[in-house]
């Protein structure tokens, strides 16, 4: 409920640990002698129904999922993530591809975790960027930034969310968050004067264009 107060709507982090999560003794030294456990499960997501009925969800469901956490994020009903940035890794799913949204998701150019555009642009494989660009249909002119957004803002996801960053087109230096390290991250902060009418203006004409 205090969430709630705060945020339009609430992300469920981690939500395979729902159905199942990987639990390790107290006193390991290591992640290697655990054990799976089963999550809550459905049983926990209708009591949040039942109690918090006008409540918006987003179902963090990144990352390889089983066929019960398939089942599970389905009969919640729960929107799930679709992140451009893994749309073009074969180690994920081809299901962040955009072709390949339901309106029921939420589609990213990259979240908190993610290097921004820029960066991730500027970093990932040959191979990724070339097809990359084949299917955005990239350019220079446009900038690869406002690609990838096209790209979030015209899918069938019901809600598409773009960094601040990344309308910014800012490098690497100004991404949120890099998992599992300490030191400099959530230091990003917008300074005055970064937003101005040039960007505003594109950034309505986007939303217009594709009807968000």
């Amino acid at each position: 409920a205090n969430t709630a107060s705060r945020f339009d709507i609430i992300r469920i982090d981690h939500f395979r640990g729902l159905e199942s999560y990987w639990s390790i003794p107290y006193g390991e030294t290591t992640a290697i002698n655990g054990t799976w456990i089963k999550g809550p499960g459905m049983h926990f997501i209708e009591r949040v129904k039942d109690n918090f009925p006008n409540l918006e969800f987003i179902a963090e469901d990144l990352g390889f999922l089983t066929k019960e956490v398939v089942y599970m994020l389905e009969a919640s009903e729960y929107p799930g993530m679709k992140v451009l940035e893994f749309a073009f890794d074969s180690r994920e799913s081809t299901g962040y591809l955009p072709h390949n949204h339901i309106p029921n998701s939420v589609v990213y150019t990259g979240t908190h975790d993610n290097d921004t555009v820029s960066g991730w642009l500027n970093t990932t494989r040959k191979e990724t960027l070339q097809y990359a660009k084949e299917y955005f249909g990239l350019n220079s002119k446009e900038g690869y930034n406002w690609g990838l957004i096209r790209g979030a803002v015209s899918s069938v996801s019901n809600l598409s969310i773009i960094q601040m960053q990344d309308f910014l087109d800012l490098p690497s230096s100004a991404r949120m968050n890099t998992p599992s390290t300490l030191g400099n991250n959530w230091a990003w902060r917008l300074k005055k004067g970064q937003i101005n009418q040039g960007l505003a203006k594109k950034i309505r004409r986007i939303t217009e264009l594709y009807g968000r």
